[in-house]
Protein backbone atom coordinates (compact mmCIF):
# COMPACT_ATOMS: atom_id res chain seq x y z
CA UNK A 1 0.00 0.00 0.00
CA UNK A 2 2.87 2.30 0.33
CA UNK A 3 4.59 1.68 -2.27
CA UNK A 4 1.45 2.43 -4.34
CA UNK A 5 0.92 5.67 -2.30
CA UNK A 6 4.62 6.31 -2.80
CA UNK A 7 4.22 6.08 -6.56
CA UNK A 8 1.47 8.47 -6.89
CA UNK A 9 2.79 11.11 -4.77
CA UNK A 10 6.19 11.03 -7.18
CA UNK A 11 3.91 10.92 -10.11
CA UNK A 12 1.38 13.99 -9.83
CA UNK A 13 3.92 15.94 -8.29
CA UNK A 14 4.44 17.85 -11.73
CA UNK A 15 0.21 18.94 -11.43
CA UNK A 16 -0.27 22.52 -11.21
CA UNK A 17 -3.33 25.11 -9.99
CA UNK A 18 -4.95 24.80 -6.52
CA UNK A 19 -8.67 24.69 -6.12
CA UNK A 20 -10.21 22.74 -3.45
CA UNK A 21 -11.59 18.97 -4.50
CA UNK A 22 -15.26 18.49 -4.99
CA UNK A 23 -17.02 15.83 -3.39
CA UNK A 24 -17.62 13.67 -6.64
CA UNK A 25 -13.41 14.22 -6.86
CA UNK A 26 -13.13 12.96 -3.33
CA UNK A 27 -15.18 10.16 -3.68
CA UNK A 28 -13.31 9.06 -6.25
CA UNK A 29 -10.20 9.08 -4.67
CA UNK A 30 -11.89 7.16 -1.83
CA UNK A 31 -13.00 4.29 -4.11
CA UNK A 32 -9.63 4.14 -5.84
CA UNK A 33 -7.97 3.65 -2.07
CA UNK A 34 -10.69 1.45 -1.13
CA UNK A 35 -9.74 -0.97 -4.39
CA UNK A 36 -6.08 -0.61 -3.88
CA UNK A 37 -6.63 -1.77 -0.09
CA UNK A 38 -8.85 -4.46 -1.23
CA UNK A 39 -6.53 -6.00 -4.03
CA UNK A 40 -5.05 -8.84 -1.52
CA UNK A 41 -8.42 -10.08 -0.50
CA UNK A 42 -9.36 -10.16 -4.24
CA UNK A 43 -6.28 -12.04 -5.12
CA UNK A 44 -7.14 -14.42 -1.75
CA UNK A 45 -10.44 -15.43 -3.43
CA UNK A 46 -8.74 -15.81 -6.75
CA UNK A 47 -9.02 -12.93 -9.08
CA UNK A 48 -5.25 -12.21 -10.82
CA UNK A 49 -4.26 -9.02 -9.84
CA UNK A 50 -1.11 -7.48 -11.71
CA UNK A 51 2.14 -7.80 -9.90
CA UNK A 52 3.34 -4.19 -10.78
CA UNK A 53 -0.47 -2.76 -10.52
CA UNK A 54 1.46 -0.11 -8.50
CA UNK A 55 3.06 1.74 -10.95
CA UNK A 56 0.54 1.49 -13.42
CA UNK A 57 -2.12 2.46 -10.80
CA UNK A 58 -0.14 5.86 -10.21
CA UNK A 59 0.13 6.62 -13.79
CA UNK A 60 -3.49 6.14 -14.45
CA UNK A 61 -4.42 7.96 -11.86
CA UNK A 62 -2.45 11.05 -12.56
CA UNK A 63 -4.41 10.73 -16.11
CA UNK A 64 -7.55 10.84 -14.75
CA UNK A 65 -6.79 13.40 -12.34
CA UNK A 66 -5.06 15.92 -14.90
CA UNK A 67 -8.03 17.55 -15.25
CA UNK A 68 -9.42 17.92 -11.76
CA UNK A 69 -6.34 21.16 -11.69
CA UNK A 70 -5.93 20.44 -8.01
CA UNK A 71 -2.60 21.10 -6.33
CA UNK A 72 -0.57 17.93 -6.26
CA UNK A 73 -0.10 18.24 -1.76
CA UNK A 74 -3.83 18.12 -1.93
CA UNK A 75 -4.09 14.87 -3.89
CA UNK A 76 -1.49 13.57 -1.94
CA UNK A 77 -3.37 13.91 1.33
CA UNK A 78 -6.78 12.90 0.07
CA UNK A 79 -5.29 9.60 -0.93
CA UNK A 80 -3.00 9.40 1.99
CA UNK A 81 -6.58 9.91 4.08
CA UNK A 82 -8.18 7.42 1.79
CA UNK A 83 -5.62 5.18 2.33
CA UNK A 84 -5.65 4.99 6.11
CA UNK A 85 -9.22 4.95 6.75
CA UNK A 86 -9.99 1.73 3.88
CA UNK A 87 -6.77 0.12 4.90
CA UNK A 88 -8.15 0.23 8.51
CA UNK A 89 -11.97 -0.80 7.78
CA UNK A 90 -10.63 -3.56 5.85
CA UNK A 91 -8.29 -4.76 9.41
CA UNK A 92 -10.89 -3.89 11.70
CA UNK A 93 -14.05 -6.44 10.01
CA UNK A 94 -11.73 -8.88 8.92
CA UNK A 95 -9.50 -9.52 12.66
CA UNK A 96 -12.90 -8.70 14.76
CA UNK A 97 -14.71 -11.15 12.68
CA UNK A 98 -12.91 -13.57 12.49
CA UNK A 99 -11.97 -13.42 15.75
CA UNK A 100 -15.24 -13.32 17.29
CA UNK A 101 -16.38 -16.87 14.88
CA UNK A 102 -17.75 -19.11 17.96
CA UNK A 103 -21.56 -19.44 16.91
CA UNK A 104 -23.15 -20.29 13.05
CA UNK A 105 -24.44 -16.48 12.81
CA UNK A 106 -20.80 -15.04 13.67
CA UNK A 107 -19.35 -17.93 10.97
CA UNK A 108 -21.64 -16.37 8.60
CA UNK A 109 -20.79 -12.92 9.23
CA UNK A 110 -17.18 -13.85 8.02
CA UNK A 111 -18.89 -15.11 4.84
CA UNK A 112 -21.15 -12.26 4.34
CA UNK A 113 -17.96 -9.74 5.04
CA UNK A 114 -15.77 -11.63 2.80
CA UNK A 115 -18.76 -11.41 0.06
CA UNK A 116 -18.99 -7.42 0.63
CA UNK A 117 -15.45 -7.66 -0.14
CA UNK A 118 -15.96 -9.67 -3.15
CA UNK A 119 -18.20 -7.24 -4.46
CA UNK A 120 -15.69 -4.54 -4.52
CA UNK A 121 -13.24 -6.53 -6.35
CA UNK A 122 -15.94 -7.22 -8.75
CA UNK A 123 -16.35 -3.42 -8.73
CA UNK A 124 -12.54 -2.83 -9.31
CA UNK A 125 -12.66 -5.36 -11.91
CA UNK A 126 -14.80 -3.07 -14.07
CA UNK A 127 -13.63 -0.03 -13.33
CA UNK A 128 -12.00 2.21 -16.23
CA UNK A 129 -8.49 1.84 -13.84
CA UNK A 130 -8.58 -0.98 -12.21
CA UNK A 131 -9.94 -3.21 -14.45
CA UNK A 132 -6.18 -3.50 -16.15
CA UNK A 133 -5.09 -4.67 -12.85
CA UNK A 134 -7.85 -7.02 -11.24
CA UNK A 135 -9.05 -10.06 -13.76
CA UNK A 136 -11.85 -12.16 -12.93
CA UNK A 137 -11.12 -15.77 -14.05
CA UNK A 138 -13.25 -17.50 -16.00
CA UNK A 139 -16.41 -18.93 -14.20
CA UNK A 140 -15.35 -16.77 -11.22
CA UNK A 141 -18.43 -17.33 -8.48
CA UNK A 142 -18.48 -15.24 -5.73
CA UNK A 143 -20.31 -17.11 -3.21
CA UNK A 144 -18.12 -20.50 -3.86
CA UNK A 145 -14.64 -17.79 -3.03
CA UNK A 146 -15.82 -15.74 -0.21
CA UNK A 147 -17.15 -19.45 1.39
CA UNK A 148 -13.49 -20.94 0.49
CA UNK A 149 -11.75 -18.35 1.81
CA UNK A 150 -13.86 -18.12 4.91
CA UNK A 151 -13.28 -21.10 5.40
CA UNK A 152 -9.36 -21.21 4.98
CA UNK A 153 -9.49 -18.12 7.79
CA UNK A 154 -11.18 -20.52 10.71
CA UNK A 155 -9.93 -23.70 9.61
CA UNK A 156 -6.84 -23.24 12.66
CA UNK A 157 -9.57 -23.07 15.08
CA UNK A 158 -11.64 -25.62 13.76
CA UNK A 159 -14.50 -23.47 12.74
CA UNK A 160 -14.55 -24.04 8.99
CA UNK A 161 -18.26 -24.67 7.66
CA UNK A 162 -17.02 -28.40 6.77
CA UNK A 163 -15.50 -29.36 10.45
CA UNK A 164 -18.49 -31.02 11.69
CA UNK A 165 -18.64 -31.43 15.75
CA UNK A 166 -17.37 -35.19 14.55
CA UNK A 167 -14.70 -33.69 12.70
CA UNK A 168 -13.47 -31.69 15.51
CA UNK A 169 -13.20 -34.62 17.56
CA UNK A 170 -11.26 -36.49 15.10
CA UNK A 171 -8.99 -33.78 14.70
CA UNK A 172 -8.68 -33.57 18.80
CA UNK A 173 -8.30 -37.24 19.10
CA UNK A 174 -5.12 -36.89 16.17
CA UNK A 175 -3.81 -34.36 18.20
CA UNK A 176 -3.86 -36.34 21.76
CA UNK A 177 -2.51 -39.21 19.61
CA UNK A 178 0.33 -37.20 18.91
CA UNK A 179 0.81 -35.19 22.28
CA UNK A 180 -0.06 -38.57 23.98
CA UNK A 181 2.33 -40.93 21.68
CA UNK A 182 5.68 -41.27 24.47
CA UNK A 183 3.40 -41.83 27.37
CA UNK A 184 1.00 -44.55 25.41
CA UNK A 185 3.63 -45.74 22.72
CA UNK A 186 4.07 -45.87 18.82
CA UNK A 187 1.94 -48.49 18.55
CA UNK A 188 -1.55 -47.29 19.99
CA UNK A 189 -0.58 -44.06 18.67
CA UNK A 190 -0.05 -45.68 14.92
CA UNK A 191 -3.46 -47.26 15.73
CA UNK A 192 -5.78 -44.36 16.45
CA UNK A 193 -3.73 -42.57 13.38
CA UNK A 194 -5.01 -45.62 11.04
CA UNK A 195 -8.82 -45.82 12.73
CA UNK A 196 -9.75 -41.92 13.52
CA UNK A 197 -7.11 -40.25 11.20
CA UNK A 198 -8.41 -41.25 7.90
CA UNK A 199 -10.98 -39.34 4.97
CA UNK A 200 -11.72 -39.54 1.72
CA UNK A 201 -12.05 -35.97 1.82
CA UNK A 202 -8.15 -33.80 1.44
CA UNK A 203 -9.31 -30.76 3.67
CA UNK A 204 -10.55 -33.11 6.29
CA UNK A 205 -7.69 -35.75 5.79
CA UNK A 206 -5.09 -32.14 5.47
CA UNK A 207 -7.05 -31.07 9.27
CA UNK A 208 -5.97 -34.58 10.84
CA UNK A 209 -2.48 -34.81 9.78
CA UNK A 210 -1.71 -31.16 11.01
CA UNK A 211 -3.89 -31.90 14.25
CA UNK A 212 -1.07 -34.79 15.21
CA UNK A 213 1.74 -32.64 13.74
CA UNK A 214 0.61 -30.16 16.25
CA UNK A 215 0.39 -32.63 19.08
CA UNK A 216 3.45 -34.26 18.19
CA UNK A 217 5.13 -31.28 18.32
CA UNK A 218 3.85 -29.37 21.24
CA UNK A 219 6.16 -29.81 24.49
CA UNK A 220 3.32 -27.79 26.51
CA UNK A 221 1.02 -30.59 26.14
CA UNK A 222 2.91 -32.44 29.02
CA UNK A 223 0.63 -34.84 30.01
CA UNK A 224 0.33 -37.96 32.51
CA UNK A 225 -0.69 -41.24 31.07
CA UNK A 226 -3.73 -41.50 33.09
CA UNK A 227 -4.32 -38.07 31.67
CA UNK A 228 -3.53 -39.05 28.02
CA UNK A 229 -6.52 -41.99 28.86
CA UNK A 230 -8.93 -40.21 30.04
CA UNK A 231 -8.44 -37.60 26.97
CA UNK A 232 -8.64 -40.88 24.66
CA UNK A 233 -11.61 -42.24 25.98
CA UNK A 234 -13.49 -39.04 25.94
CA UNK A 235 -13.32 -38.20 22.75
CA UNK A 236 -13.69 -41.92 21.33
CA UNK A 237 -16.94 -41.51 22.96
CA UNK A 238 -17.83 -38.06 21.55
CA UNK A 239 -16.87 -39.76 18.19
CA UNK A 240 -19.20 -42.88 18.50
CA UNK A 241 -21.87 -40.73 19.86
CA UNK A 242 -21.78 -37.98 16.47
CA UNK A 243 -22.42 -41.27 14.26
Amino acid sequence: MRVWLGAIAAILCSASSSFAQTQVQQDRLDTLARYTVTAPVCQRLGMTVDEKAGDKFAVALKVETASWSLDPAVVEQLMSTAFERQGRMLAIDLDAAAAHAKTDAELRRVREILLGYGKTCLAAAADPIFSRFVVLPAGFDLGRAAADLSDSMLEGGGLASWQTPAIQAHGDLMMVAGACRAKIGAAPSDALVRTFGASDDPRVRAYYTRSFNEGLNDAELNFTLPQCERAIARLRQTIADAK
